[in-house]
């Protein structure tokens, strides 16, 4: 399941290093907390910001294919997110970089949505950098993955050895350049749109788990709902749509194909109903969310439902079937729950601060010490020595986006589900030597946002790993024991859900 078995040390080793490219703008550094009110570049102060509800919303979207090719790739292309290392054999579904830019009066925000493993902060500070020379807000400028674990290693520790890395610099300029000119031709289309948005739920009784994720990790939980949105212009046609769902994207995770899984099958099925251009965001990923094992509902190349002897057909291995299946769902019931909404007229407020985490895994210290994985040190907030050593913290940027009823929230690694939707107290016995471990409690995002459609938008600004709660780690050799390789900071889950709540709450 995941990587739990698949050379575990060198999934340690490697992995780890990734962290370290992992790092946050080194702007408006000037609060320990996050909260940099007094910056040029944040649109929230310490008073309530209101906006007039007269300025029209516009939006635009589109989409670039990203794929790896002999010209754009020219090194072997080792995918991401396993071991042992995967060379690439053909491409299934071709890779894309989606984006969907949204403006209103003087505010402007661009979602960028990439088919990869993770980027990394470095990366995503450099793309940034040169859209704000075309007068965009660096900081309102989101760029996630979608975690797919069947694209190119863009992370650095998937190449040949341990030592070695498998990113493509060639390539990496290539996407680069490839998000910087759709996000300049996005921009010159805005037209003003109207809003639907709504949450659904997932829940399907006849598979063996009815969220249509598994959780590998003690207590079992999984996000019950997606959500989504659609921009619709004057004329009544979809600009866009934003699709926001809680799952790896790995149904075929051991496969030498290039594909983007699942979501590649979610926009298709969405463009295909409303036209315009598909945004799909991945959600709480952490807990190994994962549609590995999980029982689907088939679906042909119609997205029509698949019968065995008069009863439903169900998938349940990985085959680009259950890929497709899989896909054709997810978008179904976010088309459903469109389609019953009300449309609306909204105002957008954009709010971003800064996370300061400290790095106390030695794993991720010496990634760092040793310069194996791509990081810059205009990524490393080195102003706080008591606090962060003298290595420095990453500093990472948490956004948080209010559009009508809808509220988005971006994390800068794998959150566990629970950080989203809470938890009650449960106790799991792990038998000898072991035994007896209470989760407490815990209040779910959800909860701060108090919104009627939440997103939550994974591995955005980079790719941190998994953001554990600070209660849930385990000693080494525990049957759970896994994630803890994996993490930046021991208090980082605890220090992220401050800094959404006092967000959330106004502070």
């Amino acid at each position: 399941m995941l990587l739990k078995n698949l050379f575990h040390m060198a999934l340690i080793i490697t992995l780890g290093l990734t962290m370290f490219a992992s790092c946050g703008d080194g702007d408006d550094s000037n609060s320990e907390s996050g909260n940099d009110d007094e910056s040029a570049d944040d649109d929230h102060d310490d008073d309530s910001v209101s906006f007039p509800d007269a300025d029209s919303l516009l939006a635009a979207a589109g989409s670039a294919v990203i794929t790896p090719t002999p010209e754009n790739h020219p090194e072997t292309v080792y995918l991401g997110g396993i071991f042992p290392p995967r060379t690439s054999t053909g491409v299934h579904d071709d890779l894309k970089a989606c984006a969907l830019i949204l403006k209103q009066g003087d505010r402007q925000l661009v979602i960028v949505s990439l088919d990869f493993i993770g980027f990394t902060r470095t990366r995503i500070r450099e793309i940034q950098e040169r859209l704000e020379v075309y007068g965009f807000v660096k900081d309102h400028i989101l760029i996630a993955s979608t975690h797919t674990h069947e694209a190119p290693d863009t992370m650095g520790v998937f190449g040949p050895n341990v030592l070695t890395s498998g990113v493509s610099p060639a390539y990496m300029r290539f996407v680069q350049d490839t998000i910087v000119e759709l996000a300049l031709e996005t921009s010159r289309r805005l037209t003003p749109v109207t809003m639907r948005a709504a949450q659904a739920p997932v829940y399907d009784p006849l598979s063996n788990f009815p969220t249509l994720t598994a959780d590998s990790r003690q207590p079992e939980i999984t996000v019950d709902y997606l959500s989504a949105a659609a921009f619709d212009d004057e004329n009544g046609e979809t600009v866009a749509t934003l699709v926001n769902w809680h799952a790896h994207p790995e149904v075929m995770i051991e496969s030498t194909l290039v594909s983007p899984d699942f979501p590649a099958w979610t926009r298709r099925r969405m463009e295909t109903l409303y036209g315009g251009t598909c945004v799909y965001i991945s959600g709480a990923l952490g807990g190994l969310a994962s549609p590995t094992g999980v029982s689907v509902p088939a679906r042909d190349e119609d997205g029509q439902a698949v019968y065995e002897d008069g009863e439903p057909l169900y998938l349940t291995e990985g085959t680009w079937g259950k890929t497709r299946s899989l896909g054709f769902v997810v978008a179904d019931i976010a088309a459903d729950a469109l389609d019953r909404a009300d449309t609306q007229t909204p105002v957008l407020s954009i709010r971003v601060e800064k996370l300061l985490l400290p790095v106390d895994n030695l794993i991720m210290k010496l990634a760092f010490v040793t310069g194996l994985v791509e990081y810059d040190m205009a990524d490393l907030d080195r102003d706080h020595p008591f606090q962060c050593g003298f290595l420095g913290c990453a500093l990472e940027p948490v956004a948080l986006i209010r559009l009508g009823n809808m509220a988005l929230v971006t994390s800068p690694g794998e959150t566990f589900p629970e950080t989203v939707t809470g938890r009650l107290q449960s106790s799991v016995d792990f038998g000898a030597p072991w035994g007896e471990f209470t989760f407490p409690a815990m209040e779910g995002i959800d909860d701060f946002l108090a919104a009627e459609v939440p997103m939550h938008m994974s591995v955005c600004g980079d790719e941190t790993g998994y953001i554990i709660p600070e209660s849930d780690f385990h000693a080494p050799g525990h049957p759970d024991y896994y994630e803890e390789d994996l993490y930046f900071g021991r208090d980082t889950e605890t220090r992220y859900r401050e800094l959404v709540r006092t967000m959330a709450l106004g502070g």
